[in-house]
């Protein structure tokens, strides 16, 4: 019994020191963040930080391996395998939208990495792989149905179909700040959300038909 309580013990300490991570990168970013401040935040020492991650890259490298773990799109593939086409993209771009919602940090994390050329998304991570799985398990059998249906273009290539699908519903996160500034919607309130959600669903079809 006691080996199982230190077990428990050590699962939620580092589980705490990943979420302190997280919300301490989200707004510094990886440059502005320090470990002083993620033991501090997660009520540990930094010794104790650094008993279970060797270095604060590898603590970040943990953070985006548990917000991949976390993502549920790759539970759905039988699911996205039942829908018409139609129906495959706009709940594809659906879940994208609660994922970013979810997880907010997120958005912040791509920008980071774009600052870094992506030096922490390192091929043993789980962030390559998974995402290569949305574009050949679910993004390329979508549109295959829908070219076949003559419903879709017959030439659209998964991988650039899925990033621009991606970078479409990312931008909302991204540049909220900016686009709030520069029109008269709030893209950071829920309406906001809401109706570039469904502006990027009418474009993302509406540029895929055939």
């Amino acid at each position: 019994m006691g080996i199982v309580r230190k077990s428990l013990k050590k699962t939620g300490t580092i589980e705490k020191i990943l979420i302190a991570a997280e919300r301490e990168i989200s707004v510094c970013g990886f440059d502005g963040a320090t470990v002083d401040n993620i033991a501090r935040q997660s009520g540990v020492t930094k010794q104790l930080v650094y008993h279970y991650f060797k270095s604060k890259a590898h603590l970040y490298r943990a953070v985006l391996e548990r917000a991949s773990q976390e993502s549920q799109l790759l539970d759905k593939i039988d699911f996205y395998s039942r829908l018409s086409p139609e129906d495959g993209i706009r709940h594809f771009v659906n879940d994208l939208f609660d994922e970013l919602i979810k997880h907010p940090s997120s958005t912040t994390f791509l920008l980071d990495q774009a600052l870094h050329s992506g030096e922490h998304i390192t091929q043993s991570s789980r962030f390559i792989p998974t995402t290569r799985v949305y574009i050949s398990k679910i993004i390329t059998p979508i549109l295959q149905r829908g070219s076949d249906a003559g419903q879709f273009k017959a030439d659209l290539d998964p991988d650039i179909s899925f990033w621009m699908i991606f970078h479409l519903v990312a931008a909302c996160f991204l540049h909220q700040k900016i686009m709030s500034e520069v029109s008269p919607q709030d893209f950071s309130s829920d309406a906001g959300i809401d109706l570039w959600r469904t502006s990027t669903t009418r474009f993302i079809l509406d540029s895929l038909s055939g």
